[in-house]
């Protein structure tokens, strides 16, 4: 089996180590990070390179050795807090520097497998397909959304994977809602959870899965990877309570309305309507793999 080279970004994220995780047998991993102080041995990878997405890309992609086949890029600057407070610093590392990446990708020849996000969209009109007009409302999704249109300005062959929320432990000192959750949870803290946003959220693991089916394919264009079942987090709470044995007093319902910072959408609901190469790329509602998620059989 012809082995394919495939460079991911953001090697250290949170995403990342579930692609790591689930990595197939025909794939050699070559990891790209901001981050000094690591290594591809800790990281259980065939090689390392330092990439910093607030400098000119191109450059740096000079130290990859040999051809890669695929990128897949994750590195982004995902808080939505920081995309408000540093819109250029979000338009520098989430859109100008994925156009650079575009442009070392198509002159090399590899393919491009960008993670995009709900937010992008309103939040107004939902459920959303892969044709759903984008149309943000903060910077980070204006910065993703930047981010997508240099794509496909740029190159042919590539797939934009647009994921809701992402839900599981994080894993190798990573941290996720699940993580926070679970800490308050142990320590009787009270949970604060909005009542009024809504999105489809995703087991990681199923998410990370579908990333490798678009980069290992062919098919080209934008996909929703997303859960079966749109949620508002305080019932996701309730649920993850249910699951774990608990109550639902440490349970605080929140509105939207009580933020300040930065606009959220209300209702980013994604509908998944676009398959690979007509591959099976739904995943089930994420109330199928809470019992696994919490550690529970």
């Amino acid at each position: 089996m012809c082995v394919k080279r495939v460079l991911i970004t953001g090697i250290n994220g949170y995403i990342s180590q579930f692609l790591l995780q689930t990595r197939p047998e025909n794939v050699e991993i070559i990891g790209a990070a901001r981050r000094d102080d690591l290594s591809a041995h800790a990281l259980n990878i065939d090689a390392l390179i330092k990439l910093d997405l607030s400098q000119a890309v191109q450059p740096q992609l000079n130290a990859l050795s040999g051809p890669v086949d695929a990128v897949i890029h994750t590195a982004a600057v995902s808080s939505l807090a920081l995309c408000q407070k540093e819109p250029e610093l979000a338009l520098r590392v989430n859109a100008q520097a994925t156009r650079e990446l575009a442009h070392w990708c198509k002159t090399n020849g590899a393919r491009l497998i960008y993670l995009s996000t709900d937010i992008v969209f309103k939040g107004d009109h939902p459920p959303y397909d892969e044709n759903s007009k984008p149309e943000p409302i903060n910077h980070y999704g204006l910065s993703k959304w930047q981010g997508e249109i240099a794509v496909q300005e740029t190159m042919d062959n590539f797939a934009i994977g647009r994921i809701a929320l992402a839900l599981a432990p994080g894993l190798n000192g990573t941290r996720n809602f699940i993580d926070w959750f679970l800490e308050r949870l142990n320590n009787n803290e009270t949970i604060p959870l909005f009542k009024d946003e809504i999105r489809t959220p995703t087991y990681t693991v199923e998410l990370a899965r579908r990333f490798w089916q678009l980069a290992l394919s062919r098919a080209t264009g934008i996909y929703h990877i997303c859960g079966a079942e749109a949620l508002d987090r305080f019932t996701l709470g309730q649920k993850l309570c249910d699951a774990l044995g608990y109550g639902h007093k440490l349970l605080e319902a929140i509105s939207l309305n009580d933020m300040t910072d930065y606009p959220r959408p209300v209702d980013v609901s994604l509908v998944c309507t676009q398959t690979p190469d007509g591959a099976d790329f739904k995943i089930p509602s994420i109330l199928e793999f809470l019992p696994v998620m919490v550690g529970k059989r």
